[in-house]
């Protein structure tokens, strides 16, 4: 698989609190340098100066989160780990699994699409994390602080997904030239939900930000469970399956894989 499980401790707290069995402890330290840092690089020098440089990209979301939405008075601290479903634990009838056989066929595949020069396609090798980046002082001009703090997903890179070929419909894509493609069912880990910035970008304590993620569709689990689960859901929406994914997870759709990916090339869009 091109992505492995990233490490043990990180992967036992998700499967924690995604099995909801007992509560998971969320740090409450406050953080003052991260709290009070401005720009990326301050936000990568607070996370090494804290020692949490080093989590893995569940862990460090679960952190940033955790700071950026501290508990109240009388409340539980909030880790956004609790609000992504696993896969596989999602009921799928088995007559869905059945009707949606067909689709499930075509080829799904995961594309990051950059490059705004049409003539020669991107130079690097590897699609690098927003982390990655920021630290090699290579900060992306596309993610403002506002990512960072509020949804701290910051070493997962991004992906849409392409059925048979055909991605969602995307304003964005209009600025890009290039893009990079893996099958879907060769992803080890990764997880999915609409685009949470928007839902995320305000002031709130753990309470809020609990009530905030009750109503979004977020998954977990390898590529093949989680193109089961939304093919299933996907069927029958009409016949763009990719665009009927925004649908089925309630906004524009993005699929996250902890850390990169390498790219075997580029291809002109």
């Amino acid at each position: 698989m091109l992505h492995a499980l990233q490490r043990t401790a990180g992967n036992a707290a998700v499967s924690r609190a995604v099995a909801g069995t007992s509560p998971v402890m969320v740090q409450r330290t406050v953080d003052e340098g991260l709290r009070k840092a401005k720009t990326p690089d301050e936000i990568v020098a607070a996370l090494k100066k804290s020692g949490h440089s080093q989590d893995d990209a569940w862990e460090l979301m679960r952190y940033m989160t955790s700071q950026q939405f501290p508990a109240g008075a009388g409340q539980g601290g909030f880790d956004i780990l609790d609000s992504i479903k696993r896969a596989s634990d999602e009921p799928i009838p088995r007559i869905r699994k059945t009707m949606a056989a067909g689709l499930m066929g075509k080829r799904w595949t995961i594309r990051h699409y950059t490059g705004e020069d049409p003539g020669n396609p991107p130079g690097f090798k590897e699609i690098a994390s927003t982390y990655e980046n920021a630290a090699a002082g290579r900060p992306g001009k596309h993610t403002n602080v506002a990512d960072w703090r509020s949804l701290g997903n910051i070493k997962f890179t991004f992906y849409l997904v392409a059925v048979d070929g055909k991605v969602p419909p995307r304003k964005w894509l209009n600025d890009t030239h290039w893009y990079a493609e893996w099958d879907l069912d060769e992803i080890g880990e990764c997880w999915v939900s609409p685009d949470l910035l928007e839902t995320m970008n305000k002031p709130k304590d753990a309470k809020g930000a609990r009530e905030a993620m009750k109503g979004v569709k977020a998954f977990r689990g390898t590529g093949k469970e989680l193109k089961e689960l939304l093919a299933t859901k996907a069927f029958g929406s009409g016949n763009d399956p990719a665009a009927a994914l925004d649908t089925v997870i309630g906004g524009a759709f993005e699929l996250k894989v902890p850390g990169g990916l390498p790219v075997a090339k580029w291809q002109k869009k």
